[in-house]
């Protein structure tokens, strides 16, 4: 790693996308909603600072929410997966336009489907108490199998929540000032779109 990625405003971002992300995930969790809101700010930390500070950053959100929620902890490894496939994107340019966003959130929402399905089965059952659990419970009640039933949930409410996420950070990096986003690790890049 370069000592241009290694910036103050890359440092101090990681704490401020914790933050987003603890608050998004908090409302979610409190209002049982069927979506996440969880991983705004390590897909902001990901895209300005590249991936390794987006992975860091969902790290460290995990491992937050996990004191007073454990089950937080196991899906640090979606959270790490979303924060680098952030900075990889960002790194191609691809928050900078509408085309690039929607692969960005394809790209998240597959990595979200691949790391957070197995965790959701093989350690909790199925059921993590979240929102979209209730999802879950019903498509098992219907006589959907364990693993048809967590995928048809994850399908559904990651869609829309990986999509959400991605556009709230393409709309918050189209508002930061040009002087702003240039101190950031990525900034030139965005200058240059």
């Amino acid at each position: 790693m370069s000592k241009k990625n290694i910036s103050t405003m890359a440092i101090l971002l990681i704490p401020i996308g914790i933050a987003i992300n603890v608050v998004g995930g908090q409302i979610a969790l409190v209002l049982k909603l069927p979506i996440f809101i969880d991983v705004i700010g390590t897909i902001l930390v990901g895209a300005l600072c590249g991936p390794f500070f987006g992975g860091i950053t969902g790290l460290a959100t995990n491992l937050i929410l996990g004191i007073t929620a454990p089950t937080w902890i196991p899906y640090a490894i979606v959270n790490i997966a979303i924060g680098v496939v952030a900075g990889l994107c960002a790194k191609k340019g691809w928050f900078s336009t509408i085309k690039g966003a929607i692969i960005t959130s394809v790209l998240i929402w597959l990595i979200t489907q691949i790391t957070a399905n197995p965790v959701t089965v093989l350690v909790y059952g199925g059921i993590t108490g979240s929102g979209s659990s209730f999802i879950t419970s019903f498509l098992l009640a219907t006589g959907q199998g364990l693993w048809s039933s967590v995928i048809s949930t994850a399908l559904i409410t990651e869609t829309v929540d990986k999509f959400v996420s991605v556009f709230i950070v393409f709309a918050i990096l189209k508002s930061i000032p040009k002087r702003t986003i240039a101190k950031f690790p990525l900034g030139e890049d965005y200058l240059k779109a």
